[in-house]
């Protein structure tokens, strides 16, 4: 008995298919899930920024502006304790990837995952660039009083 058997049978078809449905399942999964992790960093990283300027007020009503480069802004405060004067300085760290200020030989990380910060002088202004390591920028501006 010869066999002309040509072609797949249904069931062969059916279970490619299954396999087929199968794979984009996961594929449109896969992708969800990144658009998930994507907000939550980017949430994540809006919410150190917000951070980041309250912390960066605080540091200015301290202290009293002195100077600044294009990565460091310096600042004076008085000890009330001990009647001395401290300089404070936030600065960048570009080897760590962060902001960070500078009090007194200590440090302490106050923006982090950075890529980029410039300082740039404008009249009564300082304006400041943020570039994260995704490529997200934040622009600043603080009023020298």
């Amino acid at each position: 008995m010869r066999n002309n058997y040509h072609g797949f049978t249904l069931i062969e078809c059916l279970i490619s298919l299954f396999f087929i449905s199968l794979f984009f399942l996961m594929l449109s999964g896969v992708f969800s899930q990144s658009q998930q992790i994507f907000q939550r960093v980017e949430s994540r990283e809006e919410l150190e920024w917000q951070i980041f300027l309250i912390q960066f007020d605080k540091i200015t009503e301290k202290g009293t502006f002195r100077d600044m480069s294009s990565t460091a802004l310096i600042f004076e405060r008085e000890e009330l304790h001990e009647g001395k004067v401290v300089t404070l300085a936030i600065k960048y760290s570009s080897n760590k990837k962060y902001v960070y200020l500078s009090n007194n030989g200590g440090t302490e990380p106050i923006l982090t995952q950075v890529q980029a910060i410039t300082f740039d002088r404008q009249g009564d202004a300082i304006l400041f660039t943020v570039r994260f390591l995704n490529g997200v920028e934040k622009v600043g501006k603080w009023t020298i009083p």
